[in-house]
């Protein structure tokens, strides 16, 4: 993931670095531009103007443009290129008015020589391009109108020599444009530096945002990570605990693995009272922890109290020695720097405490609460769970007890009142009235399993020849003797069941007859005279007030009545 995280980010490095402008290197290109066309230009320049121009001008103009094509094709600076640039224009331009005059092209020379200015320098070059090109042009007329300096060139309009009138007009003709062009061009370089100066505010700004959002992404995948690793420990701690069904063994285990996987230097493991006004210490995953098992911690409504603070409001807290006020150093742990301290909740209620240690400041945060809370829940329903287990394990091993003994009398009971066994020979199914004890060596036993109790055995012998008992045969006789067990206790359970239904029948019947008067000596008679015959007995005698037999009305049945 990571790997993948640099060469994205290096990839959008790239992107930025070719999305920012440079206005030096776009003014380079711009130059050399200029000077590729320029050069493709002077070619027909020259090849127009070479048959009528002069010896010197052609030596002058093929050097020029030598010079020119040197300078585009060579490396060269920005300066280099854009001053010889601005030369070879005001060369060209001043050649043509020294030997043509002012109205052939030189304005046009003169004039690009001031555009390329503006365009090619900020330092108020174009001002300079001005007032050297009139400063040139004033300097060839008074030396042309003083004879210093002839210019054999006619007026083409007129025929006529050039007068001062005409420089003073082609002057004019000249600066006029050149100064709009200027202003113009200043005024379009200013716009443009302030469209720059936006966009690489903007692009400043999504940089800024680009390397924000990168830290904050960097930032969430590391937490993710973390959290992810925490996650990973949690699911190791919960399996093994799952595992468990001890509780001593269970919160034993805990501390240490937490311990273990989260990398703290002491977990300890409180269980609270049933008022929750003490916390006894049941493990812990350190020597000193160790050494405290078994005390009981007073947990007092103080603010400041962490287990108070927990079991008050069933949610996790977090101290730190960074912050003095709310820390409160604990004397049994000096190193502790940082701590956090989880409820065990099950069922909506605390019944114990999970107690985090580390020797590291601000060690814990609410992501890490989060992860360590779900295993402290998970601890606590496990906790609940064994113990719960081991509860109904009691009271089943208890039941077992109870209907073992209900087993063992009942079938004492009734094997004193019936016959105790049954035999089965040649001649048919007989009682044994007194089994013996001893066995031959060719006989098989197998107990009658009832409920664990022994209530009777199944004695086998084979007839004719004498052969020992396989493990499948033993086996097979085993379940006989299961199903022989079940089928006597569901036969007993019936008897039972029809004994109960016809004492129910009796009573009923009893009640029945009793109620059909409401006269308290017939009333006396007829249930003296139905319990005689329901029971067949000899005599039934009802006495009414029994502490004054001799005062109150006797009422006997006998069987001559």
């Amino acid at each position: 993931m990571n790997s993948r995280i640099a060469f994205s980010n290096f990839k959008s490095e790239e992107v930025f670095a070719d999305s920012a402008y440079d206005y030096t290197k776009w003014r380079e290109q711009f130059i050399l531009t200029i000077l590729q066309i320029a050069s493709i230009v002077g070619v027909a320049l020259i090849a127009v103007s070479f048959p009528t121009a002069t010896t010197v001008a052609r030596i002058l103009f093929v050097g020029l443009y030598i010079v020119l094509f040197l300078i585009t094709a060579l490396p060269a600076t920005y300066a280099i290129r854009s001053y010889t640039f601005l030369a070879i224009l005001f060369i060209v331009g001043l050649n043509i008015v020294l030997s043509w005059g002012p109205w052939v092209d030189s304005s046009v020379f003169f004039l690009t020589f001031i555009v390329m200015a503006s365009l090619l320098f900020d330092n108020r070059a174009d001002i300079a391009a001005i007032v050297l090109s009139a400063v040139t042009y004033i300097t060839i007329a008074t030396l042309q109108q003083t004879g210093i300096y002839q210019i054999n060139a006619l007026n083409p309009a007129t025929g006529e020599s050039i007068s001062a009138i005409n420089w003073v007009v082609y002057s004019i003709d000249l600066l006029l444009p050149g100064i709009v062009l200027a202003a113009a061009i200043n005024k379009l370089k200013q716009e443009f530096v302030k469209v720059i100066q936006k966009r690489q505010e903007i692009f400043e700004a999504v940089v800024k945002d680009r390397t924000t959002l990168e830290e904050k992404v960097s930032e969430r995948t590391n937490e993710l990570e973390i959290k992810t690793e925490q996650m990973h420990a949690s699911a190791v701690v919960a399996r093994e605990v799952a595992e468990i069904e001890n509780v001593t063994d269970l919160m034993d285990t805990l501390p240490r693995l937490a311990a273990e996987q989260f990398g703290y230097y002491h977990i300890g493991l409180y269980l609270l009272d049933e008022n929750k006004k003490t916390a006894f210490l049941q493990a812990s995953s350190s020597a000193i922890g160790k050494e405290l098992v078994g005390q009981g911690f007073h947990i007092e409504p103080d603010r400041r109290n962490p287990f108070y603070i927990v079991v008050d409001q069933k949610h996790f807290h977090i101290i730190s020695d960074a912050n003095s006020e709310s820390f409160t150093a604990d004397a049994n742990f000096p190193r502790t720097r940082s701590r956090m301290t989880l409820p065990l909740t099950t069922r909506g209620k605390a019944i114990g405490i999970l107690d985090v240690h580390s020797d590291q400041p601000n060690a814990f945060s609410s992501q890490n609460a989060e992860v360590m809370q779900i295993l402290a829940d998970l601890a606590a329903i496990s906790i609940d769970n064994v113990r719960l287990l081991n509860e109904t394990k009691s009271l089943a091993n208890q039941l077992d007890a109870s209907i073992s003994f209900q087993a063992r009398e009942t079938w004492s009971k009734l094997t004193s009142r019936h016959t105790p066994a049954y035999q089965y020979t040649p001649a048919g199914v007989r009682p044994i009235f007194h089994p013996k004890t001893e066995n031959s060596e060719d006989d098989l036993t197998m107990p009658l399993i009832l409920h664990g109790q022994n209530i009777g055995a199944v004695k086998l012998r084979r007839k004719g020849i004498v052969t020992g008992w396989s493990e499948r045969e033993r086996v097979l006789i085993e379940k006989i003797a299961e199903q022989v067990a079940l089928a006597l206790e569901n036969s007993r359970l019936v008897d039972e069941a029809q004994k109960n239904a016809l004492r129910d029948k009796m009573i009923a019947a009893f009640s029945s007859h009793v109620r059909e008067t409401l006269d308290i000596e017939s009333v006396a008679r007829t249930a003296a005279a139905e319990l005689r015959k329901i029971f067949d007995l000899k005599e039934a005698e009802i006495s009414i007030g029994a502490t004054q037999i001799r005062s109150n009305v006797s009422t006997r049945s006998t069987g001559d009545v």
